[in-house]
């Protein structure tokens, strides 16, 4: 039984499950809507389990900090009681650059208690943090301070100048190697009660309780409000979905300031009082974790399989060979890109563990749709919504206004509404036309929804590149490229790849006499975009870019032919070089894309040949492909 809900879980099949549940009003099941009232339960439960163990090395043989509930508590009260004397109030931010280590769920859980927790990637640069922090009008900033193989501290200190004066920097020591400084955070806090707050604070449902910044590592990142209901509706909900409880043990692998390491590993885990592991500070970017992930699994008996697309991709090409990984639970859930079919199969032959695939975004406090983790996971397909949630598709007309609403399996925009959605950016530029005039939350995805009420997404409105688990914005790629003097043109646009999903890549078009070459626009790219995932692997060179009716770049079109670029060559690669092959790759009514081989007839055998090379090859993308014989 879960911490988490008084009733007990039953069985999801389908959408009639679902709606089953929907029958009892969700008030009668939401026994708070103040975060940090779960995630006190949550902590108090179990005072002397172990709620988190770190991994610093990423060997799970080597030496391990641990900190049992009751100690968490208790520094977490700690430096409430610390910011509080700050002047942190209810209206304000505690913005924190931290990697993932014990301490930096001390900051999460104190920023929550008492004020709005901003939590930011520390990969981004100078420029963009300095953005986020003025957005954020944090009262307090906590950032790790020097320490060895990580520049926090001295991005930081790079902007100090521009910080307001009233704002309090404090450093913190998260790890062994990390250098102490003035204004040390645990120090400042000693001198403050441990055991409960020295303050009242009175929570209403809709109060923010988090920014968490969308854009992922790349681009502008822009600060989402995440209220208290929508992370309390979310702890019972999820937990439901995925039937939690407190005898789970689960990686803490995602960054934590993407919402699915914040809410899921944050603090979705610790209000259902199960055991977190952190296998190094940086999570699945760690190779040394990487390699002993399995390890990991039959060291601490982790219960739920963990990763992104790309992280099982991995997995799936090196499974466990003698560790015992019997304490898997029989499913799990991913989300962030769409994984291919084969892999999705692979993981589930080699561990026994059904992969459910989610939709969501930061927007939603995480997901909003998840397979059934009883029924037809219709792999493929993003799952059925949450129950309380909602989502539908319409058809809309070019400024985004809904004109009507999508027949079973129509492709249009995928519009959300339910009660973890998020009111708005922080900064109202970005809050127009998000939504609709009867408050759907204009996704920019598309997508179908089958008889079923399965959600099938097949292209993004918003053209964000989706790498491994990164949000790109192509705008700065465009931006970078623009500056360059020989680029009239250019658009940025993602291109298939067997490990990441999706790769950048950008198409240009050059001043007539112009003499650049594609070597050297990606060198130049490389150079001046801040951040390396945002650097496009190809930069394709047009006599004349295609233009939409407005005289935009057409994306549409250029991602179709990034698409066949990338398919021509992963042909050439794995076909002999006799075979005769024409590549097309069109939009599709039902799979949004779809690849078409075309090849001259030859005899059965080589026939046969020939089309399981293909597939064989195939089995590494998520796009929809079809094999013709002229």
């Amino acid at each position: 039984m879960s911490l988490l809900f008084k009733e007990s879980q039953q069985p999801i099949r389908g959408l009639s499950d679902i709606k089953a549940m929907e029958k009892t009003p969700l008030s009668e099941r939401m026994w708070s809507m103040d975060v940090n009232a779960w995630l006190d339960k949550g902590m108090k439960a179990f005072p002397h389990k172990n709620a988190i163990t770190f991994v610093p090395s990423g060997n799970p043989d080597q030496q391990q900090v641990v900190l049992t509930y009751q100690e968490l508590h208790s520094k977490s009260r700690q430096v409430a009681n610390l910011f509080h004397s700050l002047g942190v109030t209810s209206k304000d931010a505690v913005l924190y650059l931290l990697p993932t280590t014990p301490d930096h769920y001390v900051v999460m859980l104190a920023g929550l208690a008492t004020g709005i927790a901003c939590c930011i990637n520390w990969m981004l640069k100078p420029a963009q943090l300095i953005e986020l922090i003025k957005s954020s009008k944090a009262r307090v900033i906590v950032a790790m301070g020097p320490t060895p193989g990580f520049d926090i501290w001295e991005k930081i200190e790079s902007i100090r100048s521009d910080i307001p004066s009233s704002v309090h920097v404090l450093s913190l020591q998260a790890l062994a190697e990390t250098q102490k400084t003035n204004n040390d955070l645990y120090e400042m806090a000693n001198s403050y009660s441990n055991g409960q707050l020295d303050f009242k604070r009175t929570v209403q449902p809709d109060d923010v309780a988090a920014y968490i910044h969308s854009g992922g590592t790349t681009g502008s990142p822009k600060l989402v409000q995440l209220t208290h209901r929508g992370f309390s509706y979310k702890c019972w909900a999820n937990s439901i979905v995925m039937a939690h409880t407190p005898d789970d043990v689960i990686f803490s692998d995602y960054p934590m300031f993407h919402i699915a390491g914040f809410f899921g590993r944050g603090v979705l885990a610790l209000a259902g009082g199960m055991s977190i592991v952190i296998p190094s500070a940086i999570g699945a970017r760690d190779k040394t974790f990487m390699a002993n992930y399995w390890k990991f699994i039959d060291r601490f008996k982790i219960t739920i399989l963990s990763g992104v697309p790309t992280t099982l991709s991995v997995l799936s090409k090196n499974p466990p060979t003698t560790e015992n990984i019997s304490s898997l639970r029989p499913y799990m859930c991913t989300g962030s890109t769409s994984l291919p079919v084969e892999v999705a199969k692979t993981i589930e032959r080699i561990t026994g563990v059904r992969v459910l695939l989610t939709y969501g975004a930061t927007e939603y406090t995480q997901n909003i749709a998840q397979g059934p983790r009883d029924g037809d996971p219709k792999y493929g397909s993003a799952g059925l919504r949450l129950p309380y949630s909602q989502f539908k598709t319409a058809i809309t007309d070019a400024e985004g206004v809904i004109q009507r609403e999508c027949m079973i399996d129509e492709i249009g925009t995928v519009f959300i509404q339910g009660p973890s959605v998020t009111p708005g950016y922080v900064d109202p530029i970005y809050n127009d036309g998000i939504f609709s005039k009867d408050g759907w939350f204009n996704s920019g995805d598309l997508g179908r929804i089958d008889a079923d009420g399965y959600l099938w997404l097949t292209g993004r409105a918003k053209d964000v590149i989706i790498r491994g688990g990164h949000n790109i914005d192509p705008s700065i790629i465009e931006e970078t490229l623009r500056t360059h003097p020989d680029v009239v043109l250019v658009a940025a646009v993602s291109k298939p790849d067997a490990h990441s999903g999706e790769l950048p890549v950008a198409y240009v078009q050059l001043t007539p006499r112009s003499k650049a070459t594609s070597a050297q626009l990606v060198d130049f790219a490389k150079e001046h975009i801040t951040e390396q995932a945002a650097a496009p692997k190809d930069v394709y060179i047009l006599e004349t870019m295609p233009l939409t009716d407005v005289g935009k770049p057409h994306k549409t079109q250029l991602r179709l032919d990034s698409a066949k670029r990338a398919f021509t060559d992963l042909m050439k690669q794995t076909l002999p070089a006799d075979t005769s092959i024409e590549v097309t790759v069109q939009q599709h009514a039902t799979h949004g894309v779809m690849v078409s081989y075309k090849l001259k007839a030859v005899a059965s055998k080589d026939q046969s040949d020939l089309e399981n090379t293909i597939k064989t090859a195939m089995k590494a993308y998520a796009s929809h492909f079809e094999i013709i014989w002229n």
